[in-house]
C-alpha cells in the first residue's frame, strides 16, 4: 500500500501522524460513499430502462430488489460516519418509495 503525497507531506513536515491518517481514513471513506453512490444511481437507471422497455428481458422484481439493497448499503455506510438522515438518500437519488419499501428484505437465491 502506497502512503499518498499528501500523507507523506504532512509526515515530512512534523504533523501529527494521527491527524494525517485520520485525513486518508476520511478520504477513504468519501471515496466508498461515492463508488456507493453510483452503484445505487446504476441500480435505479436500470429500473427506470426497465420501466420504459417494452417487453424488457430481466425481472422487474430483482431490479426492484436489487435497488433496495443499493440504498440500503449507502444508508448503513452513511450511518457509520453519522449520517442518519435517510430522507436524505431518498430525496437526493430520487429513490421510489416501492423501493424503499424493500429494503431490508431478503429474497431467497434462486
Amino acid at each position: 500500500m502506497e502512503l499518498s503525497d499528501r500523507l507523506r507531506l504532512s509526515l515530512k513536515q512534523g504533523n501529527d501522524t494521527m491527524d494525517a491518517f485520520a485525513y486518508e481514513a476520511r478520504q477513504e471513506a468519501a471515496t466508498a460513499l461515492g463508488r456507493i453512490g453510483r452503484q445505487l444511481e446504476e441500480a435505479l437507471a436500470a429500473l427506470k430502462r426497465h420501466d420504459e422497455t417494452p417487453n424488457p428481458n430481466r425481472d422487474r422484481e430483482d431490479l426492484l430488489q436489487e435497488a433496495a439493497n443499493r440504498v440500503q448499503a449507502l444508508i448503513i455506510q452513511r450511518e457509520v460516519f453519522g449520517l442518519y438522515a435517510s430522507r436524505d438518500v431518498q430525496a437526493f437519488y430520487g429513490v421510489p418509495r416501492e423501493v424503499m419499501l424493500r429494503i431490508g428484505i431478503v429474497t431467497p437465491k434462486r
